[in-house]
């Protein structure tokens, strides 16, 4: 699969910007890049000593702060702090629906950013304690019901070696799930 299959499966599904007003608004950055012909992509295991998601796997990404231009340039800024690597506003093609957290009060818009190649992130590691490079294609397929957190409603999470992505960051993870599946890529 070629970077332009998938953009092109992508992009009628991808937004430039949302307006939100509920919660605290925040951004991600969800880094497609690609490995021997292969999409892949950045998640990151947060630290066990931040306040909010403490040890959960998530893209890169934070709050909005004032001094952001918009949200994407909150993902980017954020994605910098936190895994070292400066994505150009140039490799975002756009934003996928808002999703609000289940349990802290958080808005997040997810933006997509497709690349070729990547530099070697380096970790912050107040913020991060690891940076998984995962085979985007084969984390969707692990997609399941998320049943020890059903009484959130209908919620699915995604299994990678030993780590389980649930919640928000498999919200966003679904998402891209059901546009790719519905082109048969996954």
């Amino acid at each position: 699969m070629e970077s332009s299959q998938l953009l092109e499966a992508l992009r009628p599904h991808l937004a430039k910007e949302q307006k939100l007003e509920e919660g605290t608004l925040s951004a991600v950055l969800v880094i497609i890049h690609f490995r021997n012909g292969r999409p892949h992509i950045l998640l990151t295991k947060r630290s066990n000593t931040l306040k909010n998601h403490a040890g959960e796997i998530s893209c890169p990404g934070g709050t909005y702060l004032d001094s952001d231009k918009d949200l994407m340039h909150t993902a980017i800024r954020e994605t910098q702090e936190e895994i070292g690597i400066r994505i150009d506003e140039r490799d975002v093609v756009g934003c996928l629906r808002g999703v609000h957290t289940l349990t802290s009060n958080f808005t997040i818009v997810p933006y997509i950013a497709i690349i070729d190649k990547i530099k070697t992130p380096k970790p912050n590691i107040n913020e991060i304690d690891e940076v998984i490079d995962v085979p985007l294609i084969e984390l969707l397929r692990t997609v399941e019901r998320d049943l020890d957190h059903a009484s959130f409603g209908e919620v699915y999470k995604f299994v990678y070696d030993d780590n389980i992505v649930w919640g928000a960051t498999a919200r966003i993870l679904k998402q891209i799930y059901d546009i790719l599946h519905k082109s048969g890529m996954v």
